[in-house]
């Protein structure tokens, strides 16, 4: 993915083989000379560049569409028309005659003056004018020629050397102008091509191995210690190489003075080459951030930043993705206003066709905000049971009991009721005990006290949180409530504990001799003889015995407590 088998010598030796293979397609044709009279912005832009050409070279004629017609040509106008010449091979600027105005009274429409741009985005200031002569306001008028502004001519040095920076502009004059010539290069520039490819190589296996060592370093520093991947450390120094080799050939590629065409595109591929790694670069250290906030995050209780962290990180690479396409874009001069506005008609379009995306994009929006649940919660909405693995931007995903995946839009999520069991601070057990009728009022209320008995000694109840009472008289029973609370919210702890709780229950009815009632309607016939003793006989006797045995059943509770 990152070009792991691939060395940067093939990268170079490929952009050689394009120079070789465009360099005819790129030569220029026979040309008819120009008039000479720089009667229009196209024949004076046409002069300048059609005078510097090997085979017609005259830098009288060439510096005069700097200055115009009638003025002295001097060393330092000549000097600045061969700099303006390679201050437009250098930035790969092809100037064609044939789109610039041949109409000597052509008016710049923005301006409302005799003003041309050639190259209005990558160099304003260099621009054509027809001139005004005359020595006061009553004698002025428009001249009969055009010609670069003073302006223009002012700014030539620096621009010169912002083309060729680092010192590269004395290699270009170092360098000899004629030569042999084979396959339209001569062969000092082939040589001057293999030079640069082999301190490219050296450059690039220098700083890559540079870099990886200082990264490594920094890794086992105190803050970077067992937080960053040291394969994203190992790409990221690679990629950083990578573009600084492409920064070293942007520089001194103008030097070589290839031609325009091929300067053109090969600028162009570097550009768009560098554009690349940068993005590649951001996008390893948005991972190796990533690696670093989930160390952290792993340690704190909140589980909010452990559903957030995924999310900015894909927002985050998705800006970072298109902001490389539109640089990319740029650089082959894609008009972005034009491309925008029909991104804007044709998103409108989408947005009218993705109504349920747009709704389950803006309900993920709401579940972020509200937080009715977040990643790990148990929850339950309508038929849905089960545990949140995930929260995406168009559904979220929920794991269920029998382990199968469910993925809920969003946007019908946060229209539901969702119970969230995950937020939970304690369980509560709520069930009704029904007593027969015939239970006399004593033997109730050492049941009822025996509950309380049983909620105090277990461990996960809470004895400062309960309501254990007679409550009602029921159809078929005396209702005996019984609510209880347990500090824990594991589902599996609830289930014990509901079962510890419930045999208690059970075996204090049956040391008390209590009939716990059926949820039925029981008619006794007591003055039947064949009836009796189908009811407890409650004397002193059998009390007696069940007091007794209470007492030892509370015994054992107490004991087994402790």
């Amino acid at each position: 993915m990152y070009f792991k088998n691939s060395s940067p010598h093939h990268w170079f030796l490929s952009l050689f083989l394009l120079v070789l293979s465009c360099n005819y397609s790129w030569a220029q044709g026979e040309q008819d000379a120009p008039t000479g009279n720089l009667s229009t912005p196209q024949e004076a832009a046409f002069q300048h560049i059609y005078y510097l050409q090997e085979d017609q070279y005259n830098l009288d004629k060439s510096a005069e569409a700097l200055l115009g017609k009638g003025k002295s040509i001097s060393a330092e106008s000549r000097e600045r028309a061969i700099k303006l010449k390679q201050i437009l091979d250098g930035k790969g600027l092809i100037l064609r005659p044939d789109l610039i105005p041949d109409d000597p009274d052509y008016i710049d429409s923005v301006s409302g003056n005799h003003v041309y741009v050639p190259f209005p985005k990558h160099m304003a200031h260099i621009y054509l004018i027809r001139p005004t002569i005359g020595k006061n306001k009553r004698n002025r008028k428009l001249a009969n020629f055009w010609r670069y502004s003073k302006e223009s001519y002012e700014l030539i040095p620096q621009l010169h050397r912002e083309v060729y920076p680092l010192g590269s502009h004395l290699i270009l004059e170092m360098l000899p102008k004629g030569g042999a010539t084979f396959f339209g290069l001569k062969s000092w520039q082939y040589l001057a091509i293999f030079c640069l490819i082999g301190i490219a190589i050296l450059l690039h296996f220098i700083t890559w191995r540079l870099l990886n060592i200082i990264f490594r370093l920094l890794a086992r520093t105190k803050l970077g210690k067992d937080h960053f991947d040291p394969e994203i450390i190992k790409k990221i120094s690679r990629i950083i190489s990578y573009m600084v080799v492409a920064f070293i050939i942007f520089i001194f590629i103008p030097v070589i003075m290839l031609p325009v065409g091929i300067s053109y595109y090969l600028l162009a591929a570097l550009k768009v080459f560098n554009t690349f790694f940068s993005v590649l670069l951001f996008l390893n250290l948005v991972e190796l951030a990533r690696s670093y906030f989930e160390k952290i995050v792993e340690k704190t209780e909140s589980k909010s930043d452990d559903q957030l962290l995924p999310i900015f990180i894909r927002i985050l690479k998705s800006f970072i993705i298109v902001g490389g396409c539109i640089h990319i874009l740029d650089v082959f001069d894609v008009d972005l206003t034009a491309l925008i506005a029909g991104l804007s008609i044709g998103g409108l379009a989408l947005a009218l066709a993705a109504q349920d995306t747009v709704k389950n994009l803006i309900g993920s929006v709401m579940i972020y905000a509200d937080r009715p649940f977040k990643i790990g919660d148990f929850i339950s909405s309508g038929e849905i049971v089960g545990t949140v693995e995930d929260i995406g931007f168009r559904s979220s995903r929920i794991r269920t009991a029998d382990s199968s995946l469910i993925s809920v839009p969003n946007g019908s999520l946060v229209d539901m009721t969702v119970n969230n069991m995950g937020s939970m601070t304690y369980r509560r057990f709520n069930t009704t005990i029904g007593l027969a009728y015939y239970t006399p009022p004593a033997m109730i209320e050492k049941f009822i006290e025996g509950l309380k008995a049983i909620n105090t000694a277990h461990p996960l109840t809470m004895n400062d949180k309960y309501f254990i009472h007679l409550n009602n008289m029921g159809a078929s029973s005396l209702d005996v409530m019984f609510m209880v609370f347990f500090d824990t919210t594991s589902y599996a702890e609830d289930l014990k504990a509901k079962e510890a709780l419930i045999l208690n229950v059970l075996k204090l009815a049956e040391a008390l001799e209590v009939h716990i009632a059926f949820p039925s309607t029981s008619v006794y016939v007591e003055s039947m003889p064949e009836k009796k003793g189908q009811m407890p006989n409650y004397n002193n006797e059998t009390m007696d015995q069940s007091t007794q045995n209470y007492q030892e059943f509370i015994k054992k509770l107490i004991n087994d407590k402790s």
